[in-house]
């Protein structure tokens, strides 16, 4: 008789010392204990360990070792060789003894090792306190990488062979980077990466052994440092993370730009054809994007690509989810958290070891993070992560001399003759600029002297006028939309600049006004003018291309508070309006395009995430509107001539009992004040309340 086989215990009843029935993937005892989390079985349950000699080799160094290629790639995908005639990496053994901080990331001069790098080391000690990177690669562990891991990989690798059709995926993203548009940071690595999950996923067989074998060296090479030096190539840096060193940071990309693919872009030769397969879809690649991330960042192993990956994946939350949602709100905070981490907002000596190309790349993800940082939190009115004064930013392609006598940038920085075209490189410039004036402005709203605010206002209008007039004139937008023969992506781009310009003006104004419910002209001016931007983005969307703002953010992001401004000027004093050559009839119109768009479905559908803002919104603007526009009121304040005094218009007086905004601020045109603003006994029908409103 056959000798039964003898099965593994899980890892608490095996210390426990108690029988388990090794029921996987969680056993009875620990189901019964409430210790599901922490069954696990080991991979080498009944082998001993080795010596560190014989665990892990790390990869050949750059220099000299062998790397794919990217033309070699290509030719090798393209020729159509099937999997089993590309080598698995083998997965060996671990370290029995773990390493406990295998991350601990830049410390800067405060941390507790300040003291002690200044404490002479012997001879003696000089290896042991200066572990290489072999050392590092060999400290993995049970602890890094468990049977837990790898069979969650395989449970997602398994759903994505039943739901998700790769080559579809792969013609979709194609179609889209033939557009012109792209990620705006790992841009760089689309095709690599897209050739990678062609080649992983394609020829998957839905079996559970090629499943696990796909998982357990996604796994082993997402805990490989990616090693470099001055001299690495862009094809050798990829290397290390394509083709068969395929990573999970690498299909963490490759659906995030899936999913930023379905954004206002369709395919014919896709089967993803209807807005509601594309919502399904760009969804469904979130999801995945996720749960590699989650992966990549359990394993303790921090590196520029997971750096990449989490902004890129914060980008897809604020655009899916909104930035009202909390995802988008911690994602941004984790990219902040990496940020430090990495030691990328100092000077590090590390920085001149990497070659030029990654540096540049570093420099453009702490940019863009500075500049989400400003942008949300202004949004949110919640204070910002991410601080000039703690940080040294430099941006991409920043000449280390330059930026040395001034961490922000010079008059000779940067150098806009060098931009042939409105990139994304340009749009990471002009939108640090933008971010850094944002901040000193909100340093503005906690001056309490008002003549101390007016004059650092001066200053920084001052500033903010001479970057417009120094950006590129091809570059800015002075007109309207239409006189522009530009590239759907080019134009995004310039619509994009211009919304931020004019969001700085508009923050400047707001900062100095006393009182939110009463605007001054030049406020209104400016909204009326941002709300002209948008308006005519909506109506000719078709000429644009979601260049990672998409259509939906423009509107609801920065022109929520203009309307608002406006919405207030027509109920507290429209001759504001009328006396800045602004005519009522481009306001009504403007808004009443807008609340038409949201309405109809065109610009916004109830499955979004800021539906609920933008439809609270017009909600209340479409009553103002109806209110305006019905009646005798409607007829004078339309027959007005620019330049009149509209003196018999609806105003409240100056101790008029409706007052909710008692103090302005950046987040007053959020969800709270278009409620509040419904409240208006002007639009709910007082009109004893209202007691002027009612017109001569």
């Amino acid at each position: 008789m056959p000798k039964a086989p003898k099965l593994p215990a899980c890892d608490p009843c095996r210390a426990s010392k108690l029988a388990c029935d090794h029921t996987r993937p969680v056993c009875s005892r620990c189901r019964s204990r409430n210790q599901t989390a922490n069954c696990t079985y080991r991979l080498r349950p009944f082998k001993k360990g080795k010596n560190k000699s014989s665990v892990v080799t790390p990869p050949p160094d750059i220099r000299y070792g062998t790397w794919i290629q990217r033309r070699d790639l290509v030719g090798r995908l393209s020729s159509g060789s099937s999997r089993a005639e590309t080598p698995v990496t083998p997965v060996t053994g671990f370290l029995t003894k773990p390493h406990n901080y295998p991350n601990p990331g830049y410390l800067g001069s405060f941390s507790h090792t300040t003291l002690f790098n200044h404490l002479p080391v012997g001879d003696d000690g000089v290896g042991e306190s200066s572990p290489e990177v072999g050392q590092a690669w060999g400290s993995l562990s049970e602890k890094l990488i468990n049977e837990t891991h790898v069979s969650q990989g395989v449970e997602l690798i398994e759903h994505l062979y039943r739901f998700v059709q790769i080559p579809a995926c792969v013609r979709l993203v194609n179609g889209w980077r033939a557009t012109g548009a792209n990620l705006p940071i790992s841009g760089l690595f689309t095709e690599h990466c897209n050739l990678t999950a062609q080649h992983l996923l394609e020829g998957l067989g839905g079996g559970s052994r090629n499943a696990m074998e796909i998982s357990k060296n996604l796994f082993i090479q997402s805990c490989r440092p990616l090693l470099m030096d001055a001299t690495t190539t862009f094809d050798a840096f990829c290397a290390q993370f394509c083709g068969q060193n395929a990573r999970w940071e690498t299909l963490g990309l490759f659906f995030t730009t899936v999913s930023r693919a379905t954004f206002r872009f369709s395919s014919t030769e896709t089967p993803y054809n209807s807005e509601q397969q594309r919502r399904n879809l760009r969804k469904l690649a979130m999801h995945y994007s996720d749960r590699c991330l989650e992966f990549s960042l359990s394993l303790d192993c921090l590196n520029d690509l997971q750096l990449i990956l989490q902004y890129e994946n914060f980008i897809l939350h604020s655009l899916v989810d909104g930035d009202q949602s909390y995802q988008s709100w911690r994602k941004l905070g984790d990219v902040a958290s990496s940020l430090f981490a990495l030691g990328y907002h100092q000077d590090t000596k590390n920085s001149a070891q990497c070659p030029a190309f990654l540096r540049d790349l570093r420099q453009a993800v702490f940019a863009r993070a500075y500049s989400a940082d400003k942008n949300i939190s202004i949004f949110l009115g919640r204070p910002s992560r991410i601080h000039r004064q703690h940080c040294l930013l430099r941006l991409p392609g920043q000449d280390t001399e330059i930026s040395m006598s001034s961490p922000y940038f010079s008059q000779e920085w940067p150098d806009w003759t060098q931009q042939e075209q409105f990139d994304y490189t340009a749009d990471t410039h002009w939108y640090t600029l933008c971010a850094v004036v944002k901040e000193e402005i909100l340093h503005l709203f906690g001056e309490e002297c008002y003549e101390e605010r007016m004059r650092k206002a001066s200053l920084i209008q001052a500033k903010a006028e001479s970057q417009w007039l120094a950006f590129p004139q091809q570059f800015r937008l002075e007109g309207t939309i239409r006189a522009y023969d530009r590239q759907p992506i080019e134009l995004d781009l310039m619509v994009s600049a211009r919304l931020n310009h004019l969001h700085v003006l508009f923050l400047l104004r707001l900062a100095l006004v006393r009182h939110i419910s009463e605007p001054d002209a030049q406020l209104v001016a400016i909204s009326a003018d941002m709300l002209g931007v948008v308006i005519e983005a909506v109506m000719i969307k078709d000429r644009l291309i979601d260049s990672g703002t998409s259509l939906i953010w423009k509107e609801s992001h920065i022109p929520e508070s203009p309307a608002g401004v406006i919405s207030l000027s027509l109920l507290y004093g429209p001759q504001a309006i009328s006396n800045n050559g602004v005519t009522m009839s481009t306001v009504f119109q403007n808004l009443s395009v807008l609340v038409t768009e949201v309405e109809v479905g065109t610009l916004v559908c109830k499955e979004d995430a800021n539906y609920a803002l933008l439809a609270g919104a017009t909600q209340t603007i479409k009553s103002l509107l109806d209110r305006f526009l019905c009646g005798r009121m409607g007829a004078q304040v339309l027959s007005q001539p620019p330049g009149t005094s509209l003196l018999s218009l609806p105003t409240l007086p100056n101790d008029g009992n409706w007052k909710p905004w008692d103090n302005n601020n950046v987040q007053d045109f959020e969800v709270d004040f278009w409620l509040t603003l419904a409240e208006h006994p002007f639009l709910v029908g007082d009109e004893a309340a209202a007691q002027g409103f009612s017109g001569p």
